[in-house]
């Protein structure tokens, strides 16, 4: 059920990108406060993260879980060799599937890859509206090291 990623799968992974971070996603934050920026929309930003996670080899560590030919969820990784700790940029199951533990087994995967690739140690964001997030990740292992605040302002 878990699969490297393709080349197909970039439009649902984009669509359940568009689903899953409507609420918890620094873009659409900036959106909700200060309305479209450059003629465009927080998905349009936020989607350009997934093409760069499956941007040439990086590419090889992202992986979706499909069902019957649908895509229902991804997690995408990243690698660096030199500080040997990994990270995961994004995850995401679709909503309506969700709390079935797809979400927990592409982090199990995922973290067997990059251990496979070498990485001593594993970072993930969230936001702390992110309730779902702020209870799966350290269920999963993670530990809370610090915490961001994100400022914008029109020019």
């Amino acid at each position: 059920m878990i699969r490297p990623y393709c080349p197909a799968d970039l439009e649902s992974l984009k669509e359940i990108t568009a689903l899953c971070f409507a609420k918890v996603s620094i873009d659409a934050n900036i959106e909700a406060q200060f309305g479209a920026i450059g003629g465009r929309d927080w998905r349009w930003r936020k989607l350009r993260h997934i093409d760069q996670d499956v941007e040439g080899e990086r590419a090889q560590g992202v992986f979706v879980w499909e069902e019957t030919g649908q895509v229902l969820g991804y997690i995408t990784t990243r690698t660096d060799a030199e500080s040997r700790i990994g990270w995961i940029p994004n995850l995401a199951v679709l909503p309506e599937h969700q709390s079935r533990g797809l979400g927990r087994k592409l982090m199990d995967h995922a973290l067997d890859y990059l251990r496979q690739q070498g990485m001593e140690a594993a970072k993930i964001e969230t936001l702390a509206q992110n309730a779902v997030g702020s209870q799966f990740y350290p269920s999963t292992g993670f530990r809370e090291v610090a915490r961001q605040i994100h400022y914008l302002m029109r020019l």
